[in-house]
């Protein structure tokens, strides 16, 4: 039906001054990347298309001069934005677009992967169309040293730069980048947050409003007591919804709960991306260890062996370790969960009046241990994976000055919030949610507060050529101990030997 998310500034790390989670999620976005491209390049090989280098395409200023001539743009996107085509070539009209430049869209499928395999075979294969398309940060360490993807620091001016630099979110922009080259520009930005019924728990005695749920974070006991509580008091099937197959626990949903129990897989934030064979790996810290305790108490309650003790639970149903995004909101929109986490596109779905209306509730992500008192900088507190989407240009387009004017209008200020409020889906630019537009869009405006909030509180996934590899080892050993073939240290040890085997043989 929907979309999954899938799935670092240019501070460095200092040692004489506090640095904030913001600067340790951006850390190694210059030079990380960089460190990262020359330590797992070998298997991709570096040849685009065309046969140039990895460096792609150079663009001359002619390639850039739109002469007004009638010309149809290729975008390669997703339903969410095939589905309403007309709409977004009107308000594209209506933002500045030449009506000489017509958009095509070429509508596929959502997920991540599997835009991945279409964009790898037309890539790899230097074809001239499309010339535009919808990329999820995960393809960066795969296409951009290839050339498969357009350094876009070639075809914008100073102006539009600096607004990247300034006025994003500067993780999800950070987040394209590669060796100094810069091959997508943000679409929107998704925010996981935690829905939930705001109605039920209110009539099971607790005051949302009250306790400034919407920005001041529950602890991990505290959401399992009022979930619990709730749930046994309003007589619903399950209490907390959650996507636990293998990918989500891997590199989603369990990743978000590690972080916000101050772990992390690779100790700071600042190594997420590198240099792969010289950085800790912390898979088998004594935080995750408490994460999959933690996970098993919402699972199966204080009768399991690993149970954490005082943790409520008994709250997720087992039937979630088989479900990814889609499967994990039937619960919750049949009115049969209490909590459940889900990116932001779902906010508007929920807080419908066809739905849960205003009786809807959105909090910022729960934490087990704080930000100061994590071991490693830039975990612990609320926090919560970048998801999101950017538009790229194909290195190979024979359009590229009338595919520049599509992205230009692309990432106006109208058309983010024109998207925003016809689709839910999230402004890449914080200061938007302050606008007076923003302000009135039905639904979501409800919200505004925790999705800023959550908004300065996520972090990106490690941006190289081994995290897919080892995000699926993760996955497969936290799934085995979540369904009780094996014990949290057992599981913990398995994925460690197996990630620090990866990052030997890529070193």
């Amino acid at each position: 039906m929907r979309r999954d998310s899938n799935d670092i500034s240019r501070s460095n790390r200092t040692a004489d001054r506090p640095v904030s989670r913001r600067r340790f999620v951006a850390a190694a976005g210059a030079t990380g990347l960089a460190v990262g491209l020359a330590g797992c390049s070998s298997g991709g090989g570096s040849e685009n298309g065309n046969g140039a280098g990895g460096g792609g395409r150079s663009v001359t200023e002619g390639d850039l001069e739109y002469d007004g001539s009638d010309v149809t743009v290729e975008y390669s996107t997703a339903p969410l934005f095939g589905n309403v085509s007309d709409m977004i070539q009107q308000t594209l009209y209506d933002v500045g677009l030449p009506e000489s430049i017509n958009v095509e869209f070429s509508t596929t499928v959502w997920g991540a992967d599997d835009l991945q395999a279409r964009y790898n075979q037309i890539l790899s294969a230097g074809r001239k169309t499309p010339d535009m398309m919808l990329t999820n940060f995960a393809y960066t360490p795969f296409f951009a040293p290839r050339g498969w993807l357009l350094d876009l620091t070639q075809v914008f001016g100073e102006e539009k730069l600096n607004a990247l630099e300034n006025d994003y979110s500067q993780v999800m922009v950070d987040s394209m980048r590669w060796d100094g080259g810069l091959y997508g520009i943000p679409q929107f930005i998704d925010i996981p947050t935690i829905q939930y019924r705001k109605d039920l728990v209110k009539e099971a005695g607790y005051d949302p409003e009250g306790e400034n749920w919407a920005t001041e974070p529950l602890t991990w006991e505290r959401f399992a007591e009022v979930t619990k509580d709730t749930q046994e008091q309003a007589g619903t099937d399950h209490g907390y919804t959650t996507a636990m197959n293998q990918r989500n626990l891997g590199s989603i949903s369990g990743y978000e709960h590690l972080v916000t129990n101050g772990g992390n897989y690779f100790g700071d934030m600042s190594n997420q991306n590198g240099p792969i064979g010289d950085r800790p790996v912390t898979v088998d810290d004594e935080r995750t260890i408490h994460t999959l305790r933690q996970f098993r108490t919402f699972l199966y309650g204080s009768d399991d062996d690993h149970a954490l003790d005082g943790l409520a639970g008994g709250i997720t149903p087992s039937e979630a370790l088989g479900w990814d995004t889609n499967p994990s909101m039937e619960s919750f929109s049949a009115g049969e969960a209490v909590t459940h986490r889900n990116w932001s596109f779902a906010i508007a779905q929920y807080g419908s009046e066809e739905n849960f209306g205003e009786d809807l509730g959105v909090m910022p992500f729960p934490y087990g241990m704080t930000e100061k008192k994590a071991p490693y900088e830039g975990a612990g507190g609320s926090n919560a994976k970048l998801g999101g989407w950017h538009l790229s240009i194909n290195p190979n387009t024979e359009r590229l000055a009338a595919t520049v004017e599509v992205i230009k209008a692309m990432t106006t200020d109208e058309f983010y919030l024109t998207i925003f409020e016809e689709l839910g889906s999230t402004p890449p630019k914080p200061g938007l949610f302050e606008s007076d537009r923003a302000q009135e869009i039905d639904v979501m405006s409800r919200y505004l507060d925790t999705l800023q909030y959550q908004a300065k509180n996520q972090f990106a996934p490690p941006i190289n050529a081994v995290w897919d590899a080892q995000k699926s080892a993760i996955g497969q050993e936290f799934h085995a101990c979540l369904n009780q073939e094996k014990s949290p240290e057992d599981a913990v040890a398995a994925a460690q030997d197996q990630v620090k085997q990866i990052e030997q043989q890529e070193s």
